[in-house]
């Protein structure tokens, strides 16, 4: 929902500055742009509908981490935009850890669609992958506002949200750290105000047959 919502509120403001334009050209711009939104849209949904039949959540697999990442950037440009946006990949071969794919790209999308948010005015999007003694882990970096120090112990709480009304539901983050924990994983934010904030999952090591 929240996914479907941006390109629904840029169709709406779309719609209401037609209602008064008297410039033919711009009309056929911003009509332009509507189409492009509703594309958008329709690709969501028919993702989610394709996800949806396929998920199931007792289904475990071995997941690419860096495959599923890239899987997550090209969804989360359906739902913001990325425009002044430099997107950096670190990614470590190999990557890879058992788990539910689709509920992996449920929180791979909902961390880079929040960081996106979090730049207004552009900056740099950085994900990537790393193998490490402790196990795997996926991080997503931001160039945005930062998250402030009094509040980093609150984002995670369900219905916990920084953005104005009806811009999010406060259950982004609490979902993924839920489906994070299923995995017995863990995840942790380090954020400064005015720079940016860094998310890093880490998923444990394989046990030994």
């Amino acid at each position: 929902a929240h996914d479907i919502n941006n390109p629904l509120q840029l169709i709406l403001g779309l719609a209401e500055n037609l209602t008064d334009e008297q410039d033919l050209d711009a009309v056929h711009a911003q009509a332009r742009e509507i189409v492009e939104a509703v594309k958008r849209t329709t690709a969501i949904c028919r993702d989610l509908t394709s996800y949806s039949r396929r998920a199931s959540p007792h289904h475990t697999s071995m997941v690419d981490l860096n495959a599923k990442l890239d899987d997550a950037l090209k969804i989360a440009r359906y739902a913001v935009a990325f425009h002044d946006i430099a997107v950096v990949k670190r990614y470590t071969p190999g990557a890879s850890v058992t788990g539910n794919p689709d509920e992996l790209l449920h929180v791979f999308v909902n961390l880079i669609t929040n960081a996106v948010q979090a730049m207004d005015h552009g900056g740099t999007l950085t994900v990537g992958s790393a193998v490490r003694p402790e196990g795997m882990q996926i991080f997503v970096t931001d160039t945005g506002c930062g998250i402030p120090a009094e509040l980093l112990g609150q984002i995670f709480e369900p219905f916990f949200t920084t953005k104005p009304p009806g811009k999010g539901t406060g259950l982004g983050l609490y979902n993924i750290k839920h489906v994070i924990h299923q995995m017995h994983g863990t995840i942790g934010v380090e954020s400064w105000p005015g720079e940016g904030s860094t998310f890093t999952i880490t998923f444990p090591p394989p046990r030994p047959d």
